[in-house]
């Protein structure tokens, strides 16, 4: 069964992460007890030879406002939806394309 979009009609699925989106990701952590995460998303990084998912987090302690967490895609065990943003298509110009040769 594929995801779908929370208030969206059957059949528009999730094809990825979005950025603008809220999500909350439940990780690995390096105990026992798994970290969780929940932020908005701001897209893919490079972290050492892995990527990861950059988030903004939503400030829960003191001093946490505006803070950014990369989640290792390896570690990620769960991600949940809590508010999903659309993707913005860029719509390309009409241009006249003129080749000299």
């Amino acid at each position: 069964m594929s995801p779908s979009k929370p208030g969206n009609k059957q059949g528009e699925d999730v094809i990825g992460l979005t950025k603008g989106s809220r999500y909350r990701i439940i990780s690995k952590g390096s105990g026992e007890a798994p970290i969780t995460t929940v932020g908005i998303f701001k897209g893919y990084t490079s972290f050492g030879h892995d990527s990861a998912l950059s988030m903004q987090l939503d400030p829960e302690k003191e001093g946490e406002q505006g803070m950014v967490r990369l989640v290792p895609c390896l570690t990620v065990l769960v991600i949940d939806i809590i508010n999903f943003k659309p993707e913005e298509k860029v719509q390309e110009k009409e241009e006249v394309k003129v080749y000299f040769g």
